[in-house]
Order: C-alpha cells, then structure tokens, then sequence
C-alpha cells in the first residue's frame, strides 16, 4: 500500500503533477482535434519534462536528482545564479568581497571621469552591537581633580611605570 502512495509524496509530486498534465493533455488533445495545434505546446514540454523525470530516476550520479526528479534541478538552478541573486538582491554596500559596492562605485565613476565625491554619513548600522562611538556633551563637566595615573606594566615587570594625564589641576 505504502508503495501505491509514493507519488504522491513530496519528493515525487513534481513528476507525479508533470505525468498527469501531460497524460490530461494527450487526452484533451485526442478528444478535441480542433484544439491539438494549441494542446501541442503543453504536450511537448510535459512530455521532455516527463522524460527528464524519468532519466533522474534512473541516473547514479547526483542522489538529490534521484531523489527529487525534476524539482532537484531548480536548485542547481538557483546554485547557478547564487553570486547574481547575492551581488544585486542581497547584499549592502559595505559586505561585499573582493571589495564592497560603495567602493566599486567610487572606482566606475572615476574611470568614466564623473563627479566621485560621495555626500556626509555613513551606510553602517550605527545602532548595531559591536558599534562604538562617542557623543559630544551637551552640558560638559569639570575634571575632579584628580591626576589620572595608568600602570604600564604588571607585577612581573622589572620597571613599571605610571604614565599621567595632561589635565593640570584647576
């Protein structure tokens, strides 16, 4: 039983939907001769999708074709055109490799001796993790007073030395 319900299963749906099309319209066009120049369009590219199916089937080379006849061939496909998909769909203007896009931009508006000036700000999250940056105060504070004192150097060192800031007393 488990058998008879394998085509319907999603590995082979494709295939399965392919067959039927095609078997449906070889039917339409047997019982409609007016209508045959039209139904040989489906009927031909059914049936080579058909055949493909088939010949996933029975090949040894690649198991995903075997696995998914048809359907497999949409991911080699996509796996063809990943680096278009990336460059123009998915990727900002700092992340890209050799060299970003906003980069390249630079680059192709010189070579065409066109303005290459680029405005103020920035294309970065600013507000992402990992992003540092420091504020101008708006109400400034006064120094305590204190002499800052950095250690250079740790307990094994033969002569640590304390390095001082420049702010004098006030």
């Amino acid at each position: 039983m488990r058998h008879l319900l394998l085509p319907f299963t999603p590995r082979y749906i494709v295939l399965t939907l392919v067959v039927v099309g095609l078997a449906v319209s070889a039917a339409f066009a047997w019982s409609y001769p007016g209508a045959r120049f039209w139904l040989s369009f489906p009927i031909v590219i059914l049936g080579l999708l058909a055949v493909l199916g088939l010949h996933d089937l029975t090949q040894t080379r690649h198991a995903i074709l075997r696995s998914y006849p048809i359907a497999a061939h949409l991911r080699f496909i996509l796996e063809h055109i990943r680096p278009e998909l990336r460059q123009y769909f998915f990727e900002d203007e700092k992340s890209g490799t050799p060299f970003p896009r906003d980069k390249r931009a630079i680059v192709y508006q010189r070579a065409k001796d066109a303005l290459d000036t680029r405005p103020f700000g920035t294309h970065y999250d600013v507000y992402s993790e990992h992003y540092e940056w420091m504020h101008h105060s708006m109400a400034p504070k006064k120094p305590n007073g204190t002499l800052f004192r950095v250690a250079v150097g740790g307990p094994d060192c033969a002569a640590p030395y304390e390095a001082r800031s420049s702010i004098s007393r006030a």
